[in-house]
């Protein structure tokens, strides 16, 4: 749960309650899980994702994280995911699901190449930890998974957080009235939100999100594919009529089941697909078609139906949209049980109208343009459903002609995932993320490489341990311990790192042993990475590693050298820099805290210039991204403090406190000049 303070004085009064409230259920749900764990194996793993102890791929710090609660909320965000596949490279994207269900749905989509995790309880612990280990630089959440901890974390991060697909029940915006003091703070939070209908745009404009952030994209949903069958053919199925009851619940198989047989009594060599809405209960309907006394197969069991059999148990994961497209009549389920219903668009896009019970308030206005369009009826009984199934296989003309009208309801609302997309792109630019490289990471016996494989092919220990050919950089500062150096061609700095202050004089070199991504130098070429792709002016993280000695170690960075430079203390101790030289200074400053990157140690020895004036800034050791302003100018007294210190100890050193003037201007207006 964390060992971060409860911090009572630091948030409102409704969250603290919040926070006090989460951190005793963490371990009910924790227990919870391991209980449900008994049915579906896939609750008891990731336990300690829960609590934030993931460990994410380095190629995946400074991407993208999606929240998308389960298997619905994974569903409605795949075409979004696809849209944004076209931007962002897959080791980027990182997609965090509630239900192992819903991780199995992500998996069965794009396997390994999107990155999964499990969703933390949202305590301060498990969520910061869970923020800080993969750093993401957007979070976008989908539907309605509006979590107060969470978003108070990206707060403090400078995190824009996104909503998409927004689907709000008057029900639940009673329900966020009720919490209004724990909840105002979120709705002016949210940087962008994606809603599905012009209802839900209304609610939540009343609930306090500020009408310039809201904007209505249409259904996620209506923009998925048609499941692709011509792979997938099942000729068992060929010259049957296929009833399909699709995500049904605890409840409505039995009564399917006990008014299936007069069906199939009035239509010969009809099929009944049942697919249950969750993996834990696949075995549980198996039993109910057992004591229904009526043969079946199993998909499990990669069985096909037999002429004389007239049930199908589909218990797989993500091949719903399969059984549609195989369908003559669609059930869509969850509305006979008090659920609320589930989504149609997957049954309508593949051209088949659909039957659904009266339970359907999750998708009100969805269910009421089906009934008005004539694409869909609602039943009050499993008896009422196949009576009506039968009236609609009479007519068979009738039938397809409703299939026709239910795939053209489903085009012409189509498009939402590209106007999302093209919403969402503000929310990350100037951010290239084509330059979010790869990373390689090596983990050998007592150490940790990481490695750019576009610049270097390979990374060995090594390449870390400067070579007779290397050349000693002397920065002036008297901490550090640079070399300059080629690999395979490529011109680099090797930086070791190294303690100061008194600490040096104890331990020169040495850290305690912390994770690998937490350690000195994979913490800055993090950063670095991040910080390239805002096209900041900072060096090209080239290779990192740290060395492990007992409950120590040390570390080792590789940049790319930035040819033709000097840090600011070496140009002052030979000559003037012109007032354009101060600005560039300035407006390199101002670019990294307009990003929020906070440097621990800004100072005349840290920024170069080049040969063209142009400013850079290194030395990222213990730096990191920001909430809030305050560092801001502390980072610039920094700045002023060291160039003062440099006038005292050298002769000669051309500084005078009316550059500090110049410096400021390039800067901008929010920067005081300090006296």
């Amino acid at each position: 749960m964390g060992r971060r303070p409860l911090a009572l004085k630091a948030v409102p009064l409704a969250h603290r309650g919040y926070r006090l409230l989460l951190r005793g259920l963490a371990l009910p749900m924790l227990a919870w899980l391991w209980w449900r764990g008994r049915k579906d194996g896939g609750y008891r793993q990731g336990l300690a994702q829960r609590l934030g102890f993931i460990e994410p791929a380095p190629a995946s710090l400074g991407g993208l994280l999606i929240h998308a609660a389960s298997v619905g909320e994974v569903q409605a965000a795949r075409p979004l995911i696809e849209a944004l596949r076209q931007e962002w490279p897959d080791h980027t994207i990182t997609v965090s699901t509630q239900s192992p269900t819903g991780a199995r749905q992500l998996r069965s989509h794009w396997g390994d190449a999107i990155q999964h995790v499990f969703f933390p309880i949202d305590t301060p612990g498990a969520t910061a930890r869970f923020l800080d280990r993969l750093q993401p630089q957007l979070v976008v959440l989908v539907e309605r998974e509006l979590w107060p901890e969470l978003l108070l974390q990206c707060r403090e991060r400078s995190i824009p957080v996104a909503l998409v697909n927004a689907r709000l029940s008057e029900a639940s915006a009673k329900s966020y009235r009720r919490w209004q003091a724990l909840m105002q703070p979120v709705w002016a939070q949210l940087a962008l939100v994606a809603t599905a209908d012009t209802p839900t745009t209304e609610r939540l404009r009343a609930l306090g999100v500020p009408a310039e952030r809201l904007l209505e994209t249409g259904n996620l949903k209506f923009d998925q594919p048609v499941a692709a069958t011509g792979s997938q053919e099942l000729p068992w199925l060929q010259g049957r009529t296929v009833v399909v009851a699709g995500s049904t619940h605890d409840g409505e198989e039995d009564a399917l089941l006990a008014a299936w047989p007069d069906f199939a009594a009035h239509h010969p060599g009809s099929a009944l697909i049942l697919v249950p809405r969750h993996p834990e209960r696949f075995d549980a309907v198996a039993r109910l078609i057992d004591q229904a006394g009526l043969p079946y197969a199993r998909r499990s069991r990669q069985e096909t139906l037999a002429p004389e059999a007239g049930v199908y148990l589909a218990d797989t994961m993500g091949e719903l949209g399969l059984w549609y497209a195989h369908a003559s009549v669609c059930f869509i389920g969850g509305s006979l049980a008090a659920i609320g219903g589930h989504n149609a668009l997957e049954a309508l896009a593949c051209g088949k109208p659909v039957l659904f019970g009266p339970h359907t308030q999750h998708f009100q206005r969805l269910y009421q343009e089906i009934q008005s369009h004539g694409i869909g009826e609602r039943i009050t009984s499993a008896q009422s459903l196949l009576e009506l199934a039968g009236q609609w296989l009479d007519q068979p003309v009738q039938l397809a002609s409703k299939g026709e009208q239910a795939r053209h309801f489903v085009e012409r609302q189509q498009g939402s995932s590209q106007r999302s997309l093209q919403a969402l792109r503000p929310l990350w630019q100037p951010t290239r993320p084509g330059l979010l490289s790869p990373v390689v990471q090596q983990s050998l016996t007592n150490q940790t490489l990481w490695h750019d494989p576009v610049l270097l092919k390979a990374c060995s220990p090594t390449l870390f341990e400067p070579e007779n050919g290397s050349t000693a950089l002397a920065t002036g500062s008297g901490r550090g311990q640079a070399h300059r150096m080629v690999l395979e061609g490529l011109d680099v700095v090797l930086r070791h790192y190294r303690r100061g202050g008194l600490m040096a004089r104890l331990s020169p070199d040495r850290y305690w042993r912390s994770r690998p991504q937490d350690s000195r130098a994979l913490g800055e070429y993090a950063l670095l990475r991040h910080m390239q792709a805002w096209a900041l002016p900072v060096p090209t993280p080239v290779a990192a590693r740290q060395l492990r000695h007992g409950w120590w170690y040390t570390a080792d960075i590789v940049v790319a050298m930035i040819p033709g430079t000097q840090n600011v203390a070496q140009r002052l101790s030979q000559a003037p820099l012109s007032g354009e030289e101060w600005q560039a200074l300035g407006r390199a400053i101002r670019q990294m805290h307009d990003r929020q990157v906070f440097h621990s140690d800004l100072n005349c020895h840290n920024l170069l210039l080049d040969d063209s004036g142009r400013a850079w800034i290194v030395d990222f050791d213990k730096c990191g991204i920001r909430g809030e302003h305050h560092w801001k100018q502390q980072n610039l007294d920094r700045l002023l403090r060291s160039l003062r210190k440099e006038k005292r100890k050298r002769a000669s050193f051309f500084w005078e406190e009316a550059c500090w003037e110049a410096l400021t201007s390039g800067y901008g207006d929010t920067a005081s000049s300090v006296a």
